[in-house]
C-alpha cells in the first residue's frame, strides 16, 4: 500500500485500510475514491489515506514483485549496470583496459545490497527476460555476481572473500565472449566439435586474465576451473576434489543454477524445486558436498510459504522441507496435506 495527501487522491483509487472515526468505520477498506469520499475525507481531517497499489492486487508471489516498486527500481538499476558490465567486458578484451574492481564492486552492492533477501533476489532475477541473445551473457555474468553476493552470507565468507567471490562471478566467463555466441546460446543440443569449442573458453578466460596484473588468484582459478566436478568428470583438466580451489566450487553451483533457472529468449525458467531435483539426481556427487548442500537447503528454505502448483493441477502452499528430499516439500493443498517425499507420483511443476 501507499499513503497519500488527501488532496492528492485521484478518482478510482482505492482505500487499503478502514477510515475509523469516533471508534466506528466511516468508510471501508476497498471503497473507490471519488469526489464524494475525498469531501469526507476532508471533514474528517485526514491529512494522508492508505490507498492499494498494483501489487496489492496481484495473487501469486511473482505477480506481486513484479508490480512492486523496488522491482521497478531493481530493473531500471540493473539495465544501467547491465551496459556498464557490457562496457568493462568489451573494453578488456578488445582494448585490453584492466578491469576496475571498484565499480564491479559497486554494481553488486547497489543491485543486492546486505539486506536484501535471497528470495526476493532470485525472483527479481527471474523475471529479468533478456532482450536478446546478443545481452545474454552479460546478463549471466551479472546474474552469477549477485547471486555469489548471497552465496557469501549462506556460506559465512569473510568480507574480504566475500569480494573475490562477486568477482569471480563477473569474471569467470569472460572466456565465452571470444567464442561464436550463436554456439554458446545454440538452443539444440551441440555437436562433439561445437562442445569441444565451448570447453576452451576456460583456458581462453585464464589466458586472458592472467595477462592482467593485480588480478587475484582465485579469481583466476575459479575462471579456469569452474567446469571441474570433485568427481573428476569435469573439464577442462579432469581435476578432483582437493585439487580444486574453492572459489570455483562456490562458482560452480552459482552457474549451473543460474543457468536452469533463469529466462531465455528460447525458453522460460526452470521451477527451482525441477532444477534442485536435477542436481539431487544426476549430479549431486559432483559438487562440494558443504557447498552444494548449503545452498540448497538455503534455497529452499527461503520458498517456504510459496505458491506452488503440483504435477496433477492441485495448487498450495509450501509447509516445511524435508531435509533429505529437498526438491519435495510437504505442501499443503487446502485442507490435503501433501508429502510429496511419501508421494512420488507428485511433483512441483511452478512456484506461481
Amino acid at each position: 500500500m501507499e499513503v497519500v495527501a488527501t488532496i492528492a487522491l485521484q478518482d478510482g483509487q482505492i482505500l487499503g485500510e478502514d477510515i475509523v472515526v469516533g471508534g466506528n468505520v466511516a468508510i471501508k477498506k476497498g471503497t473507490k475514491i471519488d469526489n464524494i469520499i475525498r469531501q469526507k475525507l476532508t471533514a474528517f481531517r485526514l491529512m494522508s489515506v492508505s490507498v492499494m497499489e498494483p501489487s496489492d492486487f496481484a495473487e501469486t508471489y511473482y505477480e506481486k514483485v513484479r508490480l512492486s516498486k523496488d522491482f521497478g527500481k531493481f530493473k531500471e538499476t540493473y539495465h544501467e549496470n547491465l551496459i556498464a558490465y557490457k562496457v568493462a567486458v568489451d573494453s578488456f578484451i578488445y582494448n585490453k583496459v584492466p578491469f576496475r574492481f571498484a565499480e564491479l564492486k559497486d554494481m553488486a552492492w547497489k543491485l543486492c545490497p546486505d539486506d536484501l533477501l535471497g528470495k526476493r533476489l532470485f525472483a527479481y532475477i527471474n523475471l529479468m527476460v533478456p532482450e536478446s541473445e546478443s545481452t545474454m551473457s552479460f546478463a549471466h555474468g551479472l546474474n552469477v555476481a549477485l547471486i555469489c553476493k548471497v552465496m557469501a552470507r549462506w556460506f559465512n565468507l569473510t568480507p574480504q572473500d566475500t569480494e573475490i567471490l562477486v568477482y569471480s562471478g563477473f569474471l569467470y566467463d569472460v572466456g565465452k565472449f571470444l567464442l561464436p555466441q550463436e554456439i554458446i546460446w545454440k538452443p539444440e543440443k551441440l555437436s562433439k566439435m561445437e562442445f569441444d569449442l565451448i570447453k576452451t573458453h576456460a583456458f581462453h578466460g585464464y589466458y586472458l586474465l592472467s595477462k592482467s596484473f593485480g588480478v587475484n588468484e582465485h579469481i583466476k582459478n575459479a575462471v579456469l576451473q569452474h567446469h571441474e566436478r570433485v568427481d573428476g568428470t569435469g573439464y577442462p583438466q579432469g581435476l578432483t576434489a582437493a585439487e580444486i580451489d574453492p572459489f570455483a566450487k562456490m562458482i560452480a553451483i552459482a552457474d549451473v543454477y543460474e543457468a536452469m533457472t533463469s529466462p531465455r529468449t528460447y525458453r522460460d525458467p526452470m521451477c527451482p524445486y525441477k532444477a534442485i531435483q536435477i542436481i539431487e539426481d544426476e549430479s549431486l556427487q559432483k559438487y562440494d558436498t558443504f557447498y552444494i548442500t548449503t545452498f540448497l537447503q538455503h534455497i529452499v528454505d527461503e520458498l517456504i510459504g510459496n505458491k506452488v502448483r503440483l504435477s496433477n493441477g492441485l495448487e498450495g502452499e509450501v509447509l516445511m522441507n524435508n531435509r533429505n528430499d529437498l526438491s519435495r516439500p510437504v505442501v499443503k493443498c487446502g485442507e490435503q496435506i501433501v508429502d510429496l517425499s511419501q508421494n512420488r507420483s507428485v511433483s512441483i511443476t511452478a512456484i506461481i
